[in-house]
């Protein structure tokens, strides 16, 4: 993405524009979402990182005592924060006790989708659900993520790992529901 197309989208940002309203107004003005000069995943993902820009230190520090007080009650809880360079949360992963203990009995297929983006900051939620004996769901784990690139699903994938003990799912649904087997 180039810098002019950077600075757009930060202007209709800053009028109150939201992602798709931008996308939708610089493929008017270039005759089509070919000629945009990228894609709209790159567009959303632009609009997050500027989001994310905007969470404080002491909002970061308020969750983090917070995740910190639920480990002191549940020894099993278990998160994990990613921050960018600037000190700033990326990304944010947490499971408590009986998540995992779902995950232990009901984890053989996983759905994993990252559809929610309805909350203060405009992170992506990306929760890890799966199905109980009594075709309820079940929450596995949850994670919020700043963007949706691969070094981000990299990075949440490999954290719900450590955090179930290394056991991996037989199958993972996303929300396309296509089929991914682990080996």
């Amino acid at each position: 993405m180039t810098e002019p197309k950077k600075e757009a989208i930060e202007a209709m940002s800053e009028c109150g524009l939201r992602q798709m309203e931008s996308y939708s107004n610089m493929s008017t003005e270039t005759s089509g979402d070919d000629c945009v000069g990228h894609t709209k995943i790159d567009h959303l993902n632009y609009y997050y990182k500027l989001k994310m820009k905007q969470i404080d230190g002491k909002d970061s520090q308020t969750l983090v005592n917070k995740l910190y007080d639920l480990q002191s009650i549940d020894h099993e809880f278990f998160f994990r924060v990613r921050l960018n360079d600037e000190g700033k949360v990326e990304c944010l992963f947490w499971r408590d006790s009986m998540m995992r203990e779902d995950y232990k009995i009901y984890g053989d297929v996983l759905v994993f989708y990252t559809t929610f983006r309805t909350n203060k900051y405009n992170l992506i939620c990306a929760p890890f659900v799966g199905i109980n004996n009594h075709w309820k769901n079940t929450m596995f784990a949850c994670a919020f993520i700043g963007d949706e690139t691969t070094e981000s699903f990299v990075w949440v994938f490999e954290t719900f790992l450590k955090a179930m003990g290394g056991k991996h799912p037989i199958s993972i649904f996303t929300v396309k529901m296509q089929l991914l087997l682990l080996e």
